[in-house]
């Protein structure tokens, strides 16, 4: 009894730390989104292709910024006296020789893409680095709480003001330097807020064996996070010299386009699963039922928005792009249809990890590396088409591999997965047949009449068709946050994390 009770608190808590959450990322990734569409019109191929170029790097030596220590420091059952000051002073080691690598080798970048420019770009960013050691313990120790709410709303402002530097840099004609100060902006007002409403200070310390058994856990969590990193920015940077600045820029811009969706809500959920399922480690069989939930949950929002961009990319582009945006048409299309293999493979990687079972998402990476590399580089032979080819193989093979592997973990199959995505992928399917048939039947419109009267066919047809044949489903999901102190037994089989 005192074992269920202690579940239903668990519950009840994620859930109403999850409702705010949900909310204040979810404003803070539409205001992102919207920016971020802005700023394209405002900055050219080039640009985004050197952002890339820079970023690749980088992103991949952040992998290396934590060490796992936070994800360690999230699932620990318990804290010993010495972890923290421990924990602090390797963070401040590991960052501040991470900033004299990315300081000093912005040279070397530089020469690698024969882009003299990103000397100074890569000099500017570095100072991340700098800024790390101070956001990652108080971030670890409010997901350990499960405070959604208040970490969501330091995102939200931290968030709102960089897409605004951003967007007033980019409208001004900085480039390139817009995208960097807002990364710098978004950073420096992070660790401030942190500091100011969730005060901390610990003495530093370097006493190896008392942050040893975090290492080992959080090592085997980073070289899954690296591997899946290091393919990606591996593939841009393999082919950016292949496509050059601007093909690299037009197939970036496709690609950030199409994960958009994606990315802005992981990026709601994803502090959410890991410290919410950590909770369940002991329970498989719960973890597998809310697994099952929670992806048939998001699908419902993200399929018809994934499909439905890949039905109105041709007139989306030229008219919230530009004209000059008009050779991403194809590798939009192309990568939105990959998108969904992409959200199944998203979603289960973190809760495997939370499950204690860093093994197999390194698996899942190292498929993803042997996979996508080879073909990335056959693929940039025929230009941003042929990379967005690549990607879409690519992110199907290693979505069906991660939900095979899986079952070692949770009683899932494929089966079960498809079963959970059936509602959206049937109401999704027939969205799409309704835009296309839209188009056939009146003609292709041009501009921003006929996007909206897509636009707002597609949502009406998938609306009415969830509605009419898988009603529960929906009012389950649109029950789930609004429900309020009910226990697991009350709502077992109706809702998720």
């Amino acid at each position: 009894m005192d074992e269920q009770q202690n579940k239903t608190e668990i519950i009840n808590k994620i859930l109403s730390g999850a409702r705010w959450s949900i909310v204040f990322r979810l404003v803070a990734q539409i205001i992102s989104w919207v920016s971020t569409i802005v700023v394209v019109r405002f900055i050219t191929p080039d640009d985004y292709g050197l952002n890339t170029m820079l970023r690749a790097p980088l992103e991949l030596l952040l992998l290396l910024s934590t060490l796992g220590l936070d994800l360690a420091l999230i699932r620990a059952k318990n804290i010993e006296q010495d972890d923290l000051p421990n924990i602090f002073g390797w963070l401040l080691l590991i960052n501040g020789l991470l900033f004299l690598a990315y300081f000093f080798g912005g040279s070397l970048i530089a020469a690698y893409f024969n882009e003299p420019s990103l000397e100074q770009l890569a000099k500017a960013l570095a100072f991340i680095f700098l800024l790390i050691p101070f956001r990652v313990i108080p971030n670890a120790i409010l997901d350990r709480h499960l405070k959604f709410k208040f970490k969501s709303l330091i995102e939200l402002i931290t968030g709102v003001s960089a897409a605004i530097t951003t967007l007033v840099l980019a409208i001004k004609g900085a480039g390139i330097w817009a995208l960097v100060a807002g990364t710098l902006v978004s950073n420096m007002l992070q660790i401030i807020l942190l500091m100011i409403l969730e005060p901390w200070f610990i003495v530093p310390s370097l006493n190896f064996s008392a942050v040893r058994r975090m290492m080992a856990f959080g090592g085997v969590l980073v070289l899954g996070g690296t591997i899946i990193k290091v393919t990606e920015s591996l593939a841009f940077l393999l082919v950016g010299p292949i496509l050059g600045a601007e093909l690299l820029g037009i197939f970036v811009a496709a690609f950030e386009l199409a994960l958009l969706p994606l990315s802005k809500i992981m990026a709601v959920i994803n502090p959410i699963i890991f410290p919410a399922f950590s909770k369940f480690q002991d329970q498989r069989d719960d973890a597998a039922h809310y697994l099952g939930k929670s992806l048939g949950i998001i699908s419902l929002g993200m399929l018809p928005v994934m499909i439905g961009t890949a039905c109105i990319a041709p007139e989306f582009v030229p008219v919230v792009l530009g004209a000059k945006w008009s050779a991403a048409v194809t590798p939009l299309i192309l990568l939105s249809i990959s998108m969904p293999f992409r959200m199944t493979t998203s979603f289960l990687r973190p809760v495997i990890n939370s499950m204690g079972r860093a093994d197999l998402t390194v698996r899942s990476g190292l498929a993803g590396l042997a996979v996508l590399l080879p073909l990335a580089l056959i693929g940039a032979n025929y230009g941003s088409i042929g990379l967005a080819v690549a990607v879409l193989a690519s992110e199907l093979i290693v979505a069906f591999y991660t939900i095979s592997i899986s079952g070692v973990v949770f009683n899932i199959s494929f089966t079960k997965i498809g079963q959970c995505l059936y509602p959206a992928i049937v109401s999704s399917v027939v969205m799409a047949g309704c835009v296309l048939g839209t188009k056939y039947i009146f003609g292709q419109q041009a501009g921003i009449e006929g996007l909206i009267i897509e636009i707002g066919v597609g949502a009406a047809s998938y609306f009415l068709t969830l509605r009419t044949f898988y009603r529960k489903r929906l009012m389950d999901t649109i029950e789930l946050f609004f429900r309020r102190g009910k226990s697991p037994e009350s709502s077992a089989h109706s809702s998720a994390l």
